[in-house]
């Protein structure tokens, strides 16, 4: 039978070293800000530029995606969106890799892992509670 107070241990134990260096905080909470206003930065730079000419060269993939009617420029702002939504896409898969990276290489170089792993705890419970503690982030920011 899971212990869900052992596993809540391990969570806290996890956040609490993952979270004290600062790359995995970059990682977590300034990416997803970052490909945020980068994608509103430019789209407000392209607001008053002259992409009214780009009707004539424009790729088939993207007179594809464009709904009759709209302007060159604002069919090209409709595939960098459509673009910009692939980065938003990778940011659950990077969290919690560099996460589970972070408290792999964490505990090998503070060696707390053999004291961890002295602890009356089963190996499923320290896989669910790690689990988590990586997930959850990654949830939570996206």
């Amino acid at each position: 039978m899971l212990d869900t107070h052992k596993i809540k241990t391990i969570i806290r134990k996890e956040w609490a070293e993952v979270f004290k260096n600062r790359m995995v905080l970059f990682t977590v909470a300034f990416m997803p800000l970052l490909f945020s206003a980068l994608r509103l930065i430019i789209l407000f730079a392209m607001r008053g530029s002259g992409t009214a000419g780009l009707t004539t060269d424009m790729p088939g993939q993207l007179t594809s995606m464009c709904p009759v009617g709209l302007s060159g420029g604002d069919c090209f702002q409709v595939y960098l969106i459509s673009e910009f939504m692939l980065m938003f896409m990778i940011v659950p898969l990077v969290i919690p890799v560099t996460i589970s990276a972070y408290s792999i290489v964490g505990e090998k170089t503070t060696r707390s892992l053999e004291p961890l792993l002295a602890t009356p705890i089963t190996t499923l419970e320290l896989l669910i509670g790690k689990c988590v503690a990586a997930a959850v982030p990654a949830i939570l920011a996206t």
